[in-house]
């Protein structure tokens, strides 16, 4: 009885674990067969000119364009500016290499219209009119660039940009429109009376008080819409007091960058904002601060 009680019990463990090893091989093997969900194609990405380097595209190579005037972050433009320029919206956002999803966002225009923005600035196409009619370049096309000094490809390296917008004269109370230079982050440059009257001491026009009011800007980077030529910017080197703030890099030693040989500020009452224009005109720090014209 003990042989045969023996003899079930080994031949019940052996279809146990029989049937284990069976059931684990049927797990492998489900998960290893699993096919790899395909990446999605990217629905924005990046094309390369040899004259505007990178800038971006829609799924199709169309390219994408920002409009100066837009500086604050909303659509202005508006009526026979829209049939030109539509707008453009992906609901979808797939970003190709050299992207980040997280710079694209959606707003809604003032006619109700969804619009995606990248970094803030609102996307669009180029359609001219052709024989009365409004059509959109073909792929692969920049025409758009540079009409009107206000039109530019977006090139996601942009160092300096150029902004269009009303500003008041902070000195006669009177607002124009001026075409004026913002960072990447599309905040406001300044230059400084001070420096075209005296440009053999650029580094020490500006210091102490007067530069915790009006920051030195800094940037490596070289990249400019094509309005602007990198051969117009330079450097000078000034030692800051306490390595510039949020402004700076902080570093007490700073490669503060010029335009056409004058220097570039901030103002600290514009707050880091975009489109925020509250220096234009002041007299201070003895002279006159201007947005930096190209």
């Amino acid at each position: 009885m003990t042989t045969f009680l023996s003899r079930r019990f080994r031949l019940g463990a052996g279809a146990g674990f029989a049937l284990l090893f069976g059931w684990l091989l049927t797990a492998c093997s489900s998960s290893d067969d699993k096919p790899a969900q395909p990446t999605p194609d990217p629905t924005i990405k990046l094309a390369t000119s040899a004259t505007m380097g990178s800038f971006l595209t829609d799924k199709a190579g169309n390219t994408l364009y920002y409009f100066t005037r837009d500086v604050d972050g909303q659509n202005v433009c508006t009526g026979g500016c829209a049939a030109v320029w539509p707008i453009f919206y992906e609901a979808d956002i797939q970003v190709g290499d050299g992207l980040q999803a997280s710079d694209f966002k959606t707003q809604m225009t003032a006619s109700g219209q969804p619009q995606t923005t990248y970094k803030g600035w609102p996307l669009y196409y180029y359609a001219p009119a052709v024989n009365g009619q409004n059509v959109r370049e073909a792929s692969g096309q920049t025409t758009g660039n540079g009409v009107g000094n206000v039109w530019y490809v977006v090139n996601p390296g942009y160092s300096v940009m150029v902004a269009t917008k009303a500003v008041t004269d902070k000195t006669t109370n009177q607002a124009s429109t001026k075409s004026f230079l913002i960072d990447g982050k599309g905040r406001t440059l300044y230059f400084f009376h001070k420096d075209d009257l005296n440009p053999n001491t650029l580094p020490t026009n500006c210091t102490g008080s007067c530069e915790a009011l009006w920051p030195p800007f800094t940037t490596s980077g070289r990249v400019f819409p094509s309005l602007l030529k990198a051969s117009d910017f330079g450097t000078i080197t000034r030692t800051t007091a306490g390595g510039g703030g949020p402004y700076g890099d902080g570093t007490a030693s700073t490669s503060q960058l010029t335009y056409k040989g004058k220097p570039l500020y901030y103002y600290t009452a514009d707050n880091l904002t975009r489109g925020r224009v509250e220096g234009h005109g002041l007299v201070s720090e003895g002279d006159q601060w201007l947005v930096a014209t190209p």
